[in-house]
C-alpha cells in the first residue's frame, strides 16, 4: 500500500507550476491569518480586514489593515509586543509592522468576525401554509433544470418565510 505523502508528492509532479505556487501561498495565508487570530482578541479581530507578510526592500513586513483609527491606535500600542510574540511563539522573523486603515471595498471585509445575533442562533420564521406553497411551486414550474429549480424552490421558501416573520 503506498504511503499517503507519495500520492502528494505524485499530485505536485503532474501539477503545474502555477498550481503549486497557489497551493504553497493559500497554505501560507492560512498559517498568517491562524497566528493573528492567536495573537490578537476578537475585538480587534472583528474589525481586522486583512493580515500579510511581505517582502518589502528586504525585509520582511507584517501588513494589517483595520477599518477604524481606534483599532490601529491599539495596534500600533502594541506594536513590539506582537512583533516580538510572532518571533517566539510562530517563529516569525519579522522586522517591521505596518498598520493600515481600510478605505472604500476594503472597509467592509471581515474575515475574522463571527456572524451572531444577541440572544439568537436563528432568524425567526413563520411557515407557510398550503396556499402560498402551491403558489411557490407554480412559479418554479417555469424553470427548465430540475436542480436548479429545487435550490430556487428551497431558497423561495425561506425567504418568504423569513419575510412572513419578520414584517417591516
Amino acid at each position: 500500500m503506498k504511503q499517503f505523502s507519495s500520492y502528494i508528492g505524485d499530485a505536485f509532479a503532474e501539477a503545474s507550476d502555477d498550481h503549486e505556487a497557489s497551493f504553497v501561498r493559500a497554505i501560507r495565508a492560512g498559517k498568517i491569518r491562524q497566528m493573528w487570530s492567536e495573537l490578537v482578541e476578537e475585538d480587534i479581530l472583528n474589525h481586522t480586514n486583512g493580515v500579510y507578510v511581505v517582502n518589502e526592500e528586504d525585509q520582511k513586513v507584517l501588513k494589517v489593515y483595520v477599518d477604524e483609527s481606534i483599532y490601529a491606535a491599539e495596534l500600533n500600542n502594541r506594536r513590539e509586543l506582537i512583533l516580538l510574540l510572532c518571533k517566539s511563539r510562530y517563529g516569525e522573523n519579522l522586522d517591521a509592522f505596518h498598520i493600515i486603515i481600510s478605505r472604500g471595498n476594503m472597509k467592509r471585509r471581515r474575515p475574522f468576525k463571527k456572524e451572531q445575533l444577541e440572544g439568537q442562533d436563528k432568524l425567526p420564521s413563520v411557515a407557510l401554509d398550503e396556499e402560498e406553497l402551491d403558489e411557490v411551486e407554480r412559479a418554479c414550474l417555469a424553470i427548465p433544470d430540475e436542480a436548479l429549480r429545487a435550490t430556487f424552490k428551497k431558497a423561495m421558501i425561506a425567504d418568504l418565510e423569513w419575510k412572513k416573520g419578520n414584517p417591516q
